[in-house]
């Protein structure tokens, strides 16, 4: 039985979305590049380092190899071990979406901010008694980093995040203000993560163990109840397999119980409402992690004057997936294996889509 790696939970915490002060409302740029919808431009990749909360942050930046300035965007990694080309080492193959995404948005005329985030891939940050906002502040030190580069024009920034990273983009988003031109959600959860967990979970239970599976459901929700209300759990007592029992004890581990327990209870929908910049929301339809209408249209809903795109062919990581729904589910094993095959690509309505938005915007 295989359990998808983006329920298990790496890091998580603390669930505050108050407004912090922006950093000082920057001069319009005398001339922006504008944003082009065809990939024209030659570009380059340059490695970067910047400081978050006293820690060291590893990152790449993309960008055109002339004219400028361009508007900048940082993109932020979703659950688990993922890295900043959003490669995991839970998943074969090292063709990552968000390296992908990276290099076609400047070919666009953007300059683009992937990083490790804490604890991951050459971020070493210390996750033991971490929250939310360690997440929070990596997102804003990126903003900082671009809004001093020389081919940036500091007033057409954007923040995009992906899956569990939509949450934190929602967090820099609100901290921010209005000192960004705009929020970009790609296949981010419009649920609590917990609720989004728990029907990933079911629909892998019917699938392995149909007879069983509303018992161990109910032991699942409970255990989580009961953590989320600050009790020990016994990862052991909850499940009989031990897939299951994996997943509780990540989620559970007391090194990183404060931020699980503020990642579990967030809610992305009253998040959103409070984001007062443009809102682009994306979902593939295809996607069988994150529901495009429990999830992205509950977002859309949500936010203020939102843009919500559903790419009738696109999968959870942006890819264009030619299997039927009902194909994939008959086949949960293999779905997250063949992310980042090698060979696979974006879905190309998606990417028009989203350019096409940022380039309005």
């Amino acid at each position: 039985m295989k359990w998808l790696a983006a329920v298990a939970l790496a890091a998580c915490g603390s669930s505050s979305t108050t407004v912090a002060p922006g950093p000082a409302k920057v001069a319009a740029a005398a001339t922006l590049t504008p944003i082009d919808v065809k990939p024209s431009l030659e570009v380059a990749s340059e490695e970067v380092t910047f400081t978050a909360g006293g820690n060291q942050v590893p990152g790449t930046l993309v960008h055109p190899t002339s004219g400028g300035p361009y508007a900048g965007i940082i993109l932020m990694a979703g659950s688990g071990p993922t890295d900043r080309d959003w490669n995991s080492p839970l998943l074969p193959s090292k063709n990552g979406s968000g390296k992908l995404i990276a290099e076609e948005l400047a070919k666009h005329g953007m300059v683009v901010l992937r990083f490790d985030k804490a604890g991951v891939g050459g971020n070493k940050t210390d996750l033991t008694k971490a929250t939310l906002d360690v997440y929070r502040d990596e997102g804003q030190a990126a903003l900082a980093l671009l809004r001093t580069h020389r081919e940036v024009a500091p007033n057409a920034l954007f923040v995009a995040g992906h899956s569990e990273g939509g949450i934190h983009a929602m967090r820099v988003a609100l901290a921010e203000g209005d000192h960004i031109a705009g929020l970009v959600l790609l296949s981010a959860p419009g649920r609590s993560m917990m609720t989004v967990m728990l029907g990933q979970v079911e629909s892998q239970l019917r699938t392995a163990m149909p007879q069983q599976a509303d018992a161990q459901l109910a032991n699942l929700k409970k255990a989580l109840d009961d953590f989320l209300a600050g009790q020990a759990v016994d990862p052991t007592k909850v499940a009989v397999v031990a897939p299951l029992q994996q997943l509780v004890a990540a989620v559970v581990n007391p090194g990183t119980a404060t931020l699980s327990r503020g990642l579990l209870g967030f809610d992305p929908a009253a998040a959103v409402a409070q984001v007062h910049v443009p809102v682009f929301v994306f979902n593939g339809e295809k996607d069988i992690q994150v529901d495009p209408t429990k999830d992205a249209k509950a977002l859309a809903a949500a936010a203020r004057g939102a843009t919500l795109f559903l790419g009738p062919d696109a999968n959870h990581v942006l890819k264009h997936e030619t299997k039927t729904v009902a194909e994939l589910r008959a086949d949960l094993a293999s779905v997250q294996m063949n992310y980042n095959a090698d060979g696979r690509t974006l879905d190309d309505a998606t990417v028009q889509a989203l350019v096409g938005w940022l380039a309005a915007h």
